[in-house]
């Protein structure tokens, strides 16, 4: 009883400052910032008002056939409560933190069920609950800690497929769920039966996928009938996910993309441990260090105990992040930050019983083991302040200056949607403009496979080549802001991009504020309303 008052003590305490920057955060200043989140606000918007499943800040407001449904499904029930934008976001604030507690606690369940003792157990779901990412993610409408959780539900039903003939179905039914949530999880509806097949558990086998397909084959038709059958880069990006990967990279770029990717995955997972640490040249090759280890202590984990349906869930979503053609991240491998962290442990323990095996054999084995100390002791404090600095001090930053930059902006929303006619704009974060303004709106993607083949005019091209882009999709106006290219392009390209843009003669400049000009396009008749003069 004592021993597990102290692992709800300690959950507890490491959900605080999650849920301290949460209270802190809670009028969101940041929502759209990572763009997916205000897409999925925008079709819970769709929902709740009984559009259907569309993306309504699209010209077009096609249907929305990239991301599942249940997640912004469940976003609509915040819309149908309070209509309010952007008052609403608080209740959506909410719902994304309860997802923090509700993965650190199926992780320490999985953890349990892995062979980990309460102790070890607490303390992974410590390093869980106070990693940077997941307390970041638990701010933002993004879908990744609700779809871990999901994953996390059903690989401990297929564990279980041994004790009851239900636990197998529970396990399909919670695997279609995280699949609705994110397709990501189809690996899941081979993972799953496979691990039951050789466990000669044949009839939960054929229970699992028979309880998860009807979900995937039921996906796979409404966004293939639904799906628009416009190929233009818009509507690849927005509604297309293979779509989208089969244009841009080919069976050439595979070798390449997988090499950089290779990158990424062992970035993302030391990333999860060690905030940012990838930054840097010397903190990249730290990083494969790191996550070398954590994939060496996970297979490792599998030959000790036997391979889990976590594993092979976890190989099968690799391979794909792989191929993928976005480098993974730490959002990206957060669904496998548990089975990481398990072996991260069993790792651990195999090193300190080689240490106290080689100990009393001569000085220099003894001088090796203090090295080995001395290095963990070292990562240990360099991950400590550098993850809580991220949460303490670098998360509280980037908030306050969302902040500050949301209250220009607003003045610029408020002066789009009571001055210019009701048409559509380029900006960068188009749903947001279009939640706050009412106009139609579309982004210009950022093709990934120039920056794979580090290809600094094929990245910059589409955007001298504006334009003709906004002629295509019938944008008569671009909001162009300072805090515009964050998520695509590093720093010194963004301030170029801003230059190509604004010197481009196809654009006049029709309103200014300190951080946002909005244009219109030259050939673009005003129609009936005033030319409005230039405001600084």
């Amino acid at each position: 009883m004592g021993r597990n008052v102290l692992v709800v003590a300690v959950l507890l305490l490491a959900l605080a400052p999650g849920a301290h920057l949460a209270w802190y955060a809670r009028e969101m200043p940041h929502f759209g910032h990572l763009h997916d989140d205000s897409i999925y606000w925008v079709a819970a918007r769709s929902l709740a008002e009984g559009k259907g499943y569309r993306i309504l800040s699209l010209p077009a407001e096609p249907f929305q056939t990239k991301y599942p449904p249940l997640w912004p499904l469940m976003l609509s029930a915040i819309w149908k409560a309070d209509p309010r934008f952007p008052e609403n976001l608080r209740l959506g604030m909410a719902l994304a933190w309860a997802m923090l507690p509700a993965f650190t606690g199926l992780a320490w369940r999985w953890f349990h069920a892995a062979g980990l003792g309460s102790g070890a157990s607490a303390a992974l779901c410590a390093i869980l609950a106070l990693s940077p990412w997941p307390v970041f993610l638990s701010t933002t409408l993004m879908s990744d800690l609700i779809f871990s959780a999901l994953l996390l539900g059903a690989l401990l039903g297929i564990g279980r497929a041994r004790e009851s003939a239900r636990w197998p179905f529970a396990a399909g039914v919670l695997a279609s769920a995280a699949y609705l949530v994110k397709t990501a999880a189809l690996p899941l509806i081979v993972a799953g039966p496979l691990w039951l097949a050789l466990q000669r558990k044949y009839r939960a086998a054929l229970t699992m996928f028979g309880a998860m397909l009807p979900a995937v084959a039921w996906w796979s038709w409404w966004s293939h009938r639904h799906m628009t059958r416009a190929h233009d880069l818009v509507s690849l990006y927005y509604t297309d996910y293979l779509g989208y990967q089969i244009h841009n990279v080919g069976w050439r770029d595979l070798p390449l993309v997988a090499w950089k990717n290779l990158d990424g995955v062992f970035s993302g997972i030391a990333g999860l441990l060690i905030f940012d640490l990838g930054a840097t040249p010397w903190g990249m090759h730290l990083a494969r260090v790191i996550a070398i280890g954590l994939i060496v202590g996970t297979v490792r984990l599998a030959r000790r105990h036997g391979v889990t349906p976590y594993h092979w869930f976890a190989m099968f979503y690799v391979a794909i992040l792989l191929v993928w053609h976005y480098p993974p991240n730490e959002r990206f491998m957060l669904p496998v930050f548990p089975l990481l962290l398990a072996g991260l442990t069993t790792e651990l323990k195999h090193i300190a019983a080689a240490v106290r095996k080689s100990w009393p054999r001569g000085v220099a084995n003894r001088i090796l083991s203090a090295g080995l100390a001395a290095g963990f002791a070292g990562l240990v404090w360099l991950g400590l302040v550098l993850d809580f600095g991220a949460i303490s001090r670098e998360f509280p930053h980037i908030i306050d200056q969302h902040r500050a930059v949301l209250a220009n902006h607003r003045a610029v929303f408020s002066w789009i949607a009571l001055h210019t006619p009701d048409r559509a704009f380029y900006a960068y974060d188009d749903a947001v403009l279009c939640l706050y303004t009412g106009r139609h709106a579309a982004s210009l993607p950022v093709a990934p496979l120039p920056f794979y083949r580090e290809d600094r005019e094929a990245i910059l091209r589409p955007f001298r080549q504006m334009p003709a882009f906004a002629r295509e999709q019938r944008l008569d106006y671009l909001l162009l802001t300072a805090a515009d290219f964050h998520r695509d392009l590093p720093e010194p390209m963004r301030g170029e991009v801003r230059r190509i843009l604004e010197r481009d003669p196809a654009f006049e400049p029709v309103y200014r504020s300190n951080l946002a000009v909005v244009y219109r396009r030259r050939n673009v008749s005003p129609d009936c309303y005033a030319i409005l003069n230039m405001q600084e």
